[in-house]
């Protein structure tokens, strides 16, 4: 299967880092922990960044190195290589692991979004082209091939009645989205915030919310560890969970912690931050709710076994 074949690859690409920058569990210090966690750096997933400014990894004992990445199409092979200890995968990201024989499970699963407040938008800068109709023949991106994006984007053309056949897909990852729109590499892609809105700032359009507009609300992702690294550090993985269950909390209480977070960790204007959506974040999403991920993965022929969706997620002994 593809899917495998792409994790293979990438694991063995992933060797050298793995032999240079892989760093050890635990510290030399026996009172602290070292992680590595590979995460993408966009708004969802600012949760980490507030775990570790507000204090909650340190008050665990955990020294947390975030290392930005694609998705989980490198972060799963990285995982299971040892170069990381947790990541961030989206809702296929398990699914396609298991089914490649890699032992991947949730710790956390814990984004959604709704039509509500949607974070992942199609953007064009053709001006000839006005409705998805109008992406016959053309060349699509989404951030990787056969994760969440691709297969919502594929779902959301299906809907629009767009002939898969004649699109050209494209991996283009999202902070090189908008400059592939203005250097007609693509002539429209899937992007997510803050890239939805700096789009629209930049005269992008949006053809369509791909995600929501299928599907609302739609679970999207959580952090993945290996399962033999979670059944041998349980203490670890409780207290990293507790403390992105607090920086969660934090932003489910008060938005604009999280639009505080996202400004002090990147670049993007305030005015930006202030509009962009920011979805839904929740500390125990029920794995029963990726189902929909289960039939579209089958649909795709991503998977072909029927998964116990409760096996995909840690439950803390």
């Amino acid at each position: 299967m593809m899917t495998t074949r792409r994790m293979v690859a990438a694991t063995l690409a992933l060797a050298i880092l793995q032999g240079i920058c892989a760093l050890p569990a635990k510290a030399q210090d026996s009172q602290t922990t070292k992680l590595r966690v590979g995460f993408i750096p966009v708004g969802i997933y600012s949760y980490l960044w507030r775990a570790r400014d507000a204090g909650y990894f340190k008050d665990e004992k955990l020294e947390v190195e975030l290392v930005a990445m694609a998705g989980g199409g490198q972060i799963i092979p990285a995982l299971q290589s040892g170069a990381l200890q947790f990541g961030i995968s989206d809702a296929l990201g398990v699914l396609n692991a298991r089914n490649g024989g890699i032992p991947a499970t949730y710790v956390s699963f814990n984004f959604s979004q709704s039509s509500e407040d949607p974070v992942h938008a199609v953007l064009t800068l053709d001006p000839e082209i006005k409705s998805p109709s109008d992406l016959k023949g053309k060349a699509v991106a989404t951030n990787l091939s056969y994760n969440t994006d691709w297969t919502m984007m594929r779902e959301w053309l299906r809907k629009e009645k767009v002939d898969l056949q004649s699109i050209t897909f494209r991996e283009i990852p999202f902070p090189d989205m908008l400059a592939a729109l203005r250097n007609k590499v693509v002539s429209a892609v899937g992007a997510t915030e803050p890239f939805i809105t700096l789009g629209k700032e930049q005269g992008a359009r949006v053809l369509g919310y791909y995600f929501t507009d299928v599907k609302s609300p739609v679970v999207l992702s959580g952090v993945v560890a290996m399962a033999p690294y979670v059944e041998a550090n349980q203490d670890i993985v409780k207290r990293f969970v507790k403390a992105i269950n607090l920086a969660i909390e934090d932003f489910r209480k008060d938005s604009q912690v999280a639009r505080k977070t996202i400004a002090a960790n990147t670049k993007i204007p305030p005015a930006v931050i202030d509009k962009m959506g920011l979805g839904n974040w929740q500390s125990d999403v029920p794995p029963e709710q990726m189902q929909f991920w289960v039939d579209a993965a089958k649909k795709e022929g991503i998977v072909n076994a029927t998964a116990d969706l409760k096996s995909l997620v840690w439950q803390p002994k």
